[in-house]
């Protein structure tokens, strides 16, 4: 009886492993299972959407509002808020109903990961979901994206290292589905709005991070676009995923801390500021009289401060104690305000986002969470 059933349970393995692989090389639908997102109504049982956008639903594209707000605006008086790491969470409406009603935006910059996953086959159902989230918020103001490793993954859930050519075609699809759903060119680019130059930059893994960039530096296109603006008398403010400097849970390899290629020409041409993402917190730092920001509060949750050590004295950031987890997940934030003890623990995290005031050569920001509490001021620019 042992042995009947011994090799009954082999039989089984084999078949239910027959099974699996026939599942992937049909198209992967075990693989990718487990990514579907959520319901977007809970009328539905499932999404729908199989194209970026969804069928039937225009792009967002910020290019048609920035015109009307050329329209509008006839000064260099404007203001711009950046909002970066939302990922579908629960607590966004609140953010948005914050940022309409208190913060009144002339148009937005967002630091990317506004989707769980943008590539692959779960793409157009996060797009989706993305839609029915920010969807209104997105026709009455210009959102400006810069695109997150999150926008171009779409991962399989089983990994191995045969799935590499998968892995690849699912960042290829992400990077077009971000194209699509912003009706942008390119997943980098610059855009003009009265005195000022917006650069957005494109994303670049950790794995292959130095090679990447600097190759990507010596086509010339940013220090052009970069140039063009200082000789044009703009203000050049520069946004995108990955930050320069960190004091979050990002490794060395993915935010090195130290002087780049980047950084150069930031300090080369005057930026007034980079707004970065990525790394969940919030992180304010002038290095070499460039102030970098972290704003990544829009509901993602918030990561550990593990580089603490390496914050200048006079630093502002926002996180999470390394010693405040519990399963996984923290239990305190803190809040620190250029000094050694924290101004602010809570048990509960905050939204937040950064707010920019333009006023001729006059340049103010401000970091404000959803409840309307203001963490942080800076002025960029006299």
């Amino acid at each position: 009886m042992t042995d009947r059933r011994m090799a009954h349970g082999s039989a089984m393995k084999v078949v239910i492993w027959v099974l699996v692989v026939a599942l992937i090389a049909g198209g992967g639908g075990f693989a990718y299972l487990k990514t579907r997102p959520k319901p977007v109504d809970p009328k539905l049982k499932e999404t729908t959407a199989v194209t970026v956008p969804p069928q039937g639903i225009a792009p967002f594209d910020p290019k048609q509002l920035m015109a009307k707000l050329n329209e509008r605006i006839t000064t260099d008086k404007f203001r711009f808020a950046v909002i970066g790491d939302t990922k579908h969470a629960p607590t966004l409406p609140a953010l948005v109903k914050y940022l309409e009603e208190s913060v009144h935006p002339d148009f937005m910059l967002t630091t990317g990961d506004m989707v769980k996953s943008g590539g692959g086959q779960p793409g157009p159902g996060y797009y989706e979901m993305l839609t029915h989230e920010l969807g209104q918020s997105m026709r009455k103001y210009a959102w400006w994206p810069a695109i997150g490793n999150h926008e171009i993954s779409g991962t399989p859930v089983i990994q191995n290292k045969s799935e590499g050519a998968v892995m690849a075609q699912n960042q290829q699809s992400g990077t077009e589905n971000f194209k699509r759903f912003y009706n942008l060119d390119s997943d980098y680019y610059s855009f003009a709005f009265r005195n000022s130059v917006f650069i957005a930059l494109p994303f670049f893994p950790a794995s292959s991070k130095q090679k990447a960039e600097a190759e990507w530096l010596a086509k010339g296109w940013f220090e052009s676009e970069l140039k063009k603006a200082t000789d044009s008398k703009k203000h050049i403010f520069v946004f995108n995923h990955t930050p320069f400097f960190t004091v979050g849970s990002k490794g060395a390899d993915d935010v090195p801390n130290i002087e780049t290629g980047f950084t150069k020409l930031f300090k080369q041409y005057g930026v007034k500021a980079v707004f970065s993402g990525h790394d969940h917190g919030y992180y304010r730092t002038i290095r070499k009289g460039i102030p970098y920001f972290i704003s990544a509060g829009g509901g993602a949750t918030i990561y550990a401060g593990k580089r603490i050590k390496e914050a200048l004295p006079e630093d502002v950031y926002y996180n999470a104690p390394t010693n405040s987890f519990v399963n996984g997940k923290p239990t305190k934030f803190v809040l620190h305000q250029g000094t050694a003890t924290p101004e602010k623990i809570t048990d509960t995290p905050d939204q937040f986002m950064c707010v920019v005031d333009v006023d001729g050569d006059t340049i103010n920001c401000f970091t404000v969470t959803a409840n309307g509490e203001k963490w942080d001021e800076i002025q960029l620019s006299k």
